[in-house]
């Protein structure tokens, strides 16, 4: 007896394209992670997953301040939690100042987004080619050259 052979039909053109998309994606955002590391390099995962939280009470504490600091003071638990942290009891940073460095990150941050944009334009540029040749020439060079 024989062994069984079993046939497995080529690719189709239009598999085959998709497989090429899927790796054009995975190496356009593995290029857009690298060209992010400067921005973030610094930044543990867990703290990232905060920035949203702090760029909140940091702008609605900024707002109070500019409009004369009427009133009471926004709740701001996250800063203040960062704050006894940082000044370990002895209070040598004040929340202001720390208001003023979480919204210098964020700037940074959000001047950063322009990437975003470009990767998600090279995603939208890589799903809609029509050929291997067009997903291929969709690099993350390509779009910020």
């Amino acid at each position: 007896m024989g062994a069984i052979k079993t046939f497995t039909p080529a690719a189709t053109a239009a598999e085959q394209l998709q497989k090429a998309q899927r790796q054009q994606l995975r190496q356009l955002n593995d290029d857009y992670d690298a060209a992010a590391k400067p921005l973030i390099k610094d930044y543990p995962e867990a703290e990232r997953l905060s920035w949203a939280k702090q760029l909140d009470e940091a702008s609605r504490y900024r707002e109070w301040q500019e409009a004369g600091e009427n009133g009471t003071a926004p709740p701001t638990p996250a800063l203040n939690a960062i704050l006894k942290g940082r000044n370990n009891g002895d209070g040598t940073e004040t929340l202001a100042e720390l208001v003023s460095a979480v919204l210098t990150r964020a700037e940074a941050f959000i001047q950063w987004q322009e990437y975003t944009g470009i990767r998600h334009r090279g995603e939208h540029l890589i799903l809609n080619a029509k050929t291997i040749e067009d997903v291929q020439a969709v690099t993350w060079e390509s779009l910020t050259s």
